[in-house]
């Protein structure tokens, strides 16, 4: 295994020996939470190169569930989608940033209203993600939230936000005057 792989190439290696379901159904379970300590041979195989004792170091040991999300970027049942609303409300931000790009990229509809929420998120990360996401499933009431991020400090966010404006502008077949920033 090439030590530089992309995580796409772990996970369809991982597909290949596990089956996706099995991929689906342990990243689902990690993601919720469950105790990785067993879990070493299958996390290193998703890509995961550290020792188990460093993935679950306190206070936080969320490696296991940042790998797990990443996997289901690539390996994808509608099965996993409660585990991903669940890792929207993750202490970890980075559990959090795959989770909104898997709602976005599987149209989880029922993200939305976490989605807004998030999209005020002390992480510029995740306030990018969260916008990303909503260009697939946000609709005409959500665009308020995502106007308010035209003027966000951080320019990751900015640069997101107006890419999900322009998708939903497309999506919803808006006019000109629905993207304006009213509070100006």
């Amino acid at each position: 295994m090439n030590a530089r792989q992309a995580p796409r190439e772990y996970v369809r290696q991982a597909c290949a020996r596990y089956g996706s379901a099995d991929v689906v159904r342990r990243c689902a379970a990690l993601l919720r939470g469950a105790d990785p300590a067993g879990e070493e041979e299958f996390l290193r195989t998703l890509g995961f190169r550290g020792e188990l004792s460093w993935l679950l170091k306190e206070p936080n040991p969320y490696w296991a569930r940042v790998w797990a999300a990443r996997a289901l970027r690539y390996c994808w049942d509608d099965t996993a989608a409660a585990a991903v609303l669940h890792g929207l409300y993750d202490e970890a931000w980075r559990v959090v940033e795959h989770c909104a790009v898997i709602a976005g990229d599987r149209e989880l509809a029922d993200a939305v209203p976490t989605l807004v929420t998030l999209t005020e998120d002390p992480g510029p990360r995740v306030r990018a993600a969260a916008a990303r996401a909503m260009a697939s499933v946000a609709e005409r009431e959500h665009l308020p939230t995502l106007l308010r991020l035209t003027d966000d400090p951080e320019r990751i966010v900015r640069v997101a936000t107006e890419k999900a404006l322009a998708a939903l502008r497309d999506r919803l077949d808006l006019n000109p005057e629905e993207l304006t920033h009213h509070d100006h």
